[in-house]
């Protein structure tokens, strides 16, 4: 049975092709009524006036507007996720542009030569890669008019105006970052990157910047029109024309040019205007038809593979296949923070891909450190996204650092050795009082056996989080059932009241510090008398390291700090230096940025089962031998 199209689609579809049409020839009536046209045969003279070094000029500017083009459909395909490798989607993107602005009506045309030179895609997936590319073209030629406005516009009122475009432009980016994702009626809108914003306007203001030059050097001889008054005007016509989506843009760009130039001679700039046309829409345009009709044209000239193999390969992983035996117990908090266990090759990292960075957490779990830079590099890329080093060793730092990486110095490591541990000596005076204080309350500090008090833990969370304001995220641990369950626990009691309790990550040989809860008015000493218990339960379950995890360690730490570096100064432990290592410093500003912004608004945890090689060492089975009430003093 065939499906019935609806009366108001059908009308729908012949207003879309009537209206560009009727635009056209509306702005073409205004323009013969007010202006005094040339015939043809004056337009040819005045093009023959053209030098052919000049008309070499416009087709090398026309190139390289194209090449922008062809990157700007790049970007773009790596925001929706299609796959296609760059070099077939530059291509399709060039030549699906220049077909689509030869003949007008931009989403529909646009959208079938980018289904026709790309039969990976769906028709949706054109219709959105077009629909994308359309968009974001045109907000960012509105950038660019606001910034051509406030900077050569003739009146005060214009000049306020081109303000308000780049100050909205600029409150958007904000709104993009601190919202990468919308969900309207059901639908998940995602906002491209930060990374992206920056290269989608790079793009299009070469794209726009070459057209403009080939207009220029194709104007007639003498026309007394200087680059830099053209341009300008040139932008706001485009996007006049482009609105429009008559094709070729005609009627609108001549109209708006010719208003935006009024000392121009109307002959001149028609003339310059035709011979532009011939060389920006009609050439690119017959080598798009080329292709559109012989598609396979453009994948023979791609046979040789794409520009940018990656011979290590890459497989992303659930985060619970993460390796009990690994180097830092700290990668398990990506069990909760969406993150993925990824293998570059033999190299396997704990990632975390955000809506602008790509973060490897810590330190490689497997693999060569140098060999890592490089395929994250390409995988944050693929992304539009920056490419991150999290909280490194200076090991990891100084192998990112060699292949021309930034690193910078943000925390440090508390570290102890449980098997070497004493609380004797003048170092552990401070520690010793704090246990004193402790055993006097009546504080009865134990590891947790196999069930634990979950609902007791639920309420000491909900107790903390009313004193201290909403538990923060992404690379520390929020209280949830399933996480706490696989963790290494201890409790603190006062009778039998659940007053507090440490989590701890744990792997073959180490265990590192995740949650850290007590109610209000907890006995001093709480904290301590919790890490004392870990530290002896680590010695006895043959645990070589035991992690107090990061204290801020840069020029603004001591407003971050709040005690922190002193509580875990109490245990005199070994301080170890962890850097942040990006490509570049912006990549690396935006990298701080996007951590900072996830680590204080974080998403609602979701717990990823682990594996069965982490579930199977039950550190409450383990501990429930040694469960011994701490009591201790000096």
């Amino acid at each position: 049975m065939t499906q019935r199209v609806a009366p108001k689609q059908i009308m729908a579809f012949v207003l879309r092709i009537l209206v560009p049409l009727m635009i056209m020839v509306a702005s073409l009536a205004v323009l013969a009524s007010h202006a005094d046209l040339p015939g043809l045969a004056e337009v040819l003279a005045l093009i023959h006036q053209v030098a052919l070094p000049n008309w070499i000029g416009a087709i090398g500017a026309t190139i390289l507007s194209f090449w922008a083009l062809g990157r700007y459909d790049a970007v773009a395909h790596r925001h929706l996720r299609t796959g296609l490798e760059e070099p077939v989607a530059r291509r399709a993107g060039m030549a699906s542009i220049a077909f689509s602005q030869a003949v007008g009506f931009g989403l529909l045309s646009g959208s079938f030569a980018r289904w026709r030179l790309l039969p990976q895609l769906a028709p949706l997936q054109a219709a959105q890669l077009t629909g994308f590319v359309g968009i974001t073209f045109m907000t960012a030629l509105a950038v660019i008019c606001g910034l051509s406005l406030l900077l050569v516009a003739p009146s005060l009122a214009l000049r306020g105006l081109g303000l308000g475009i780049l100050v909205a432009a600029c409150s958007a980016c904000v709104l993009c970052f601190m919202h990468p994702e919308w969900r309207i009626r059901g639908l998940k809108l995602r906002f491209p990157s930060l990374q992206a914003i920056l290269a989608l306007m790079l793009w299009t203001l070469m794209d726009v910047t070459f057209a403009g030059i080939a207009l220029w050097l194709v104007l007639p001889a003498g026309n007394g029109i200087a680059l830099a008054a053209l341009l300008p005007a040139f932008f706001l016509a485009l996007g006049l024309a482009i609105v429009s989506s008559s094709p070729g843009g005609a009627g609108p760009l001549e109209l708006a040019m010719l208003a935006l130039l009024p000392g121009a001679e109307p002959a001149v700039l028609v003339a310059g205007l035709l011979a532009f046309r011939a060389v920006y829409y009609a050439l690119p345009a017959a080598v798009a038809g080329a292709l559109l009709l012989w598609p396979g044209l453009m994948r023979f000239a791609l046979s040789n593979g794409s520009e940018e193999d990656d011979l290590l390969g890459s497989d992303v992983r659930t985060a619970a296949s993460q390796p009990f035996d690994r180097p830092q117990a700290e990668t398990g908090v990506i069990l909760q923070n969406g993150g993925h266990v990824v293998a570059f090759g033999l190299n396997q990292v704990a990632l975390l891909d955000t809506p602008q960075a790509s973060v490897v957490l810590f330190d490689p779990m497997t693999g060569r450190r140098g060999e890592i830079p490089e395929a994250l590099s390409r995988h944050a890329r693929s992304r539009n996204t920056a490419a991150c080093f999290y909280k490194c060793s200076p090991r990891m730092a100084l192998a990112a650092r060699r292949q021309g990486w930034k690193i910078l110095r943000v925390a440090q490591d508390a570290v102890i050795s449980p098997a070497d541990f004493s609380e004797n000596g003048s170092s552990f005076r401070q520690l010793r009082r704090k246990l004193r204080h402790a055993e006097k309350a009546g504080l009865v500090v134990e590891p947790a056996r196999q069930t634990l008090p979950l609902r007791a833990m639920a309420e000491v969370d909900q107790a903390w989080i009313k004193q201290h304001g909403a538990a923060r995220g992404t690379t520390m641990g929020q209280f949830e059932p399933g996480y706490v369950a696989i963790q290494v626990t201890f409790l603190a009691w006062m009778e039998d009241r659940l007053i507090g309790y440490m989590t701890f990550h744990r792997a073959a040989d180490e265990w590192c510090l995740d949650l850290v809860r007590q109610i209000p008015g907890a006995p001093d000493g709480t904290g301590h008398a919790l890490v004392r218990a870990a530290i002896d339960a680590a010695r006895d379950a043959g645990v070589s390291r035991l992690s107090l995890a990061a204290a801020p360690d840069h020029r603004f730490a001591q407003r971050f700090d709040k005690g922190l570096r002193q509580f875990k100064s109490c245990f005199a432990p070994t301080w170890e230096a962890r850097y942040v290592a990006a490509p570049s410093w912006p990549q690396m500003a935006l990298s701080l940025a996007e951590m900072a912004r996830l680590v204080h608004r974080p998403a609602r945890p979701a717990f990823d089962m682990p594996s069965e090689d982490l579930a199977m060492h039950d550190p409450h089975i383990d501990l429930e031998e040694n469960a011994v009430a701490l009591s201790r003093s000096a």
